[in-house]
């Protein structure tokens, strides 16, 4: 007994915990089997870990992780931060760096990082504005889900890189009735082929009866009926679905496209691609090729762990972000996760953005680049309370949604993408009171769209 007393006391005294805080709050167990005594007055952040959360004191400073092997994975030094009282006050400012016909904006989840060391995220909006005639005008796409067989994500990955910043899409799934995605702007591609792969990755209801045409109803009532309008059903019964579907267009001229999700008489997975991007059209035709993003930073090394869509590549000193072709009238948002060396409180940290591509229409290869500017601080409050909510908040959808989990845990972690629901609550919550208190209109409707997705999922 007295043994398991001193380990208690011995957890406590690590977390920076007074026992003689009496007057306080009632005391409560952590995950860990940590005894926590929360102190009245007391001032600091909320950390998301493994264990979930935690309180750090302004004064608990965490420890530099000192690596000695350059090929040792990457740790976080300590947990995803949060404002003690759980609502963000800043919004982030974008940064833009534009060419003829590209735009790249850069919105950065911190202005202050810490001296420690730990990882920021940035929100990357690839924009390629187009000319007249170079990109067709937008159109809605509902995708209903027929079935689970085991191409469906990859032809709905092929469906969704057709679709511009223009287009809206929303998705439904035939055996449940259910919205997995509410209607959305396309650009949120990445946000969209997440919860997609989540609701796949579900154990479907056994011997659940499959209404195709009131899925197909559903997700057009969903849409703007004065857009161009398709519906494109991945089935694994598509000859069934050929035949019902069409029920639930009425008498409305949709055009209706099924696609088998499982391969059948030899028809691999790219034929069917090939066949879902005839029934979708592009949104325009193809203005920059091979477009990469890369990453450094000052201090070195500033490295790109991981990002919501594209091909993220590990770099000596950076990293690298390859989104491919971009075409005329395209739009995409994703959030990539940077590692912050230890440095000095109050020093200048800038992470170097570089973009470069191949100018279609000039026949050349370009670059362009950005900084963004940030300061070293070994305050946990100032920092959990100068972070840009709406970065987190997108961050955080796309953490519940099984991307980008790690940033909110730690690196490592195993937890599941359902104990960080509550906190992307929270984050979409405190958007929509700083958008409510900011008067921004733009800031509302993304609160909206995340608490909508999470609200389906």
């Amino acid at each position: 007994m007295l043994a398991a007393m001193r380990r208690v006391i011995a957890r406590m005294s690590l977390l920076g915990v007074s026992a003689g805080a009496c007057a306080c709050a009632h005391p409560f167990l952590a995950r860990d089997g940590t005894l926590v005594f929360p102190q009245k007055g007391a001032h600091g952040a909320a950390v998301v870990t493994a264990n979930g959360l935690e309180f750090h004191d302004t004064a608990d400073v965490p420890q530099p992780i000192i690596v000695h092997d350059p090929y040792e994975a990457w740790r976080a030094p300590i947990g995803f931060l949060v404002p003690e009282s759980g609502r963000f006050t800043e919004t982030s400012h974008a940064t833009v760096v534009a060419t003829s016909g590209l735009a790249v904006s850069l919105r950065p989840s911190d202005t202050r990082v810490p001296s420690w060391g730990g990882e920021m995220l940035v929100r990357i909006d690839v924009m390629a504005p187009a000319a007249p005639g170079a990109a067709r005008w937008g159109e809605d796409l509902a995708i209903v889900l027929d079935g689970r067989g085991p191409d469906t994500a990859a032809l709905c990955a092929a469906a969704l890189g057709q679709l511009g910043g223009r287009d809206r899409v929303v998705v439904v799934d035939a055996g449940s009735g259910r919205v997995v995605v509410p209607a959305m702007p396309a650009s949120n591609r990445s946000l969209v082929a997440a919860a997609i792969e989540r609701h796949l990755a579900e154990r479907s209801a056994s011997g659940a009866t499959r209404d195709r045409a009131g899925a197909v109803a559903r997700a057009l009532r969903a849409l703007a009926s004065d857009a161009v309008r398709r519906v494109l059903v991945l089935s694994d019964a598509p000859d069934a679905a050929s035949d019902e579907a069409p029920k639930g267009l009425g008498n409305d001229a949709v055009p209706l496209g099924v696609v088998a999700t499982t391969a059948r008489g030899g028809v691999d997975v790219a034929a069917r691609a090939r066949t879902i991007e005839e029934f979708v059209p592009p949104t325009g035709t193809v203005a920059f090729r091979d477009v990469v993003l890369s990453f450094d930073g000052t201090p070195a090394p500033s490295h790109v762990l991981e990002a919501s869509g594209g091909t993220a590549r590990w770099e000596l000193e950076g990293g690298d972000l390859a989104l491919g072709d971009v075409r005329a009238g395209d739009e995409r948002t994703e959030v990539v996760r940077v590692t912050i060396p230890a440095w000095t409180p109050g020093e200048a940290y800038t992470l170097h953005v570089r973009a470069r591509f191949a100018d279609v229409a000039r026949g050349e290869r370009r670059t362009m680049s950005a900084d963004l500017p940030c300061v070293y601080d070994d305050d946990v409050e100032r920092l959990a309370n100068s972070r840009n909510g709406d970065v987190i908040a997108y961050a955080s959808a796309l953490a519940t949604l099984a991307r980008l989990d790690a940033a909110f845990v730690g690196g490592g972690s195993d937890a599941a993408p359902d104990a960080l629901r509550p906190v992307a609550r929270m984050h979409a919550r405190s958007l929509a009171l700083l958008a409510r208190d900011l008067h921004d209109p733009a800031a509302a409707e993304q609160a909206a769209m995340l608490e909508a997705l999470l609200d389906a999922n």
